[in-house]
């Protein structure tokens, strides 16, 4: 639901204002710093899609969490946004602004999935490994999935290296359940 068209224009919009009032760093903190409220907190995307609620019920509400927090041109577009009873796409707004701005800048996002928490040292040099070999910004996010066993899983953007040691075993169990046994040579 994130790429909708109501997203993309209103996300283009705020896109475009940051960067013809060259304030797009600022925007793209206060647009993440939203997002993770409705990432983290259920009750205020509740709140904000709420049709019952009145819109300048939401626009103070909305002001008093994050006017002191963020840019002046941030606060006027949330109140636009509820303004125009767009608020249930608020949350898909800030994505398309996050995948503009990436755009833009020549960011790229990678995930990188361990069987454990990987000690920060460890997570830069990954982080600088995959800068070199793809000639780009990189936004690291790590995960923890023990299912691996060991080893990591990279993903960047819609390429995946598993060099895991479930995915190991899991070819060598292929290989064996291959072998004819029964075959003479």
């Amino acid at each position: 639901m994130y790429q909708s068209q109501i997203n993309v224009r209103y996300a283009k919009a705020l896109f475009q204002l940051s960067i013809e009032k060259t304030i797009e760093e600022e925007i793209i903190k206060d647009i993440k710093l939203i997002y993770s409220f409705f990432e983290e907190t259920n009750d205020l995307r509740i709140l904000v899609e709420n049709p019952v609620i009145k819109s300048d019920q939401k626009i103070k509400i909305l002001n008093s969490l994050f006017k002191d927090k963020v840019n002046k041109y941030t606060v006027s577009f949330l109140n636009l946004i509820v303004k125009n009873k767009r608020e249930s796409y608020l949350k898909g707004v800030c994505q398309n602004y996050i995948d503009l701005f990436r755009q833009y800048k020549g960011i790229k996002q990678a995930i990188i999935t361990t069987a454990f928490d990987l000690p920060e040292k460890e997570r830069m040099s990954i982080q600088k490994s995959i800068q070199k070999k793809f000639n780009s910004v990189i936004e690291l996010q790590s995960n923890v999935d023990e299912a691996l066993l060991g080893g990591m899983v990279i993903q960047i953007e819609d390429k995946q290296l598993d060099l895991s040691v479930a995915k190991q075993i899991q070819r060598l169990k292929k290989r064996f359940l291959s072998i004819d046994f029964n075959k003479e040579d």
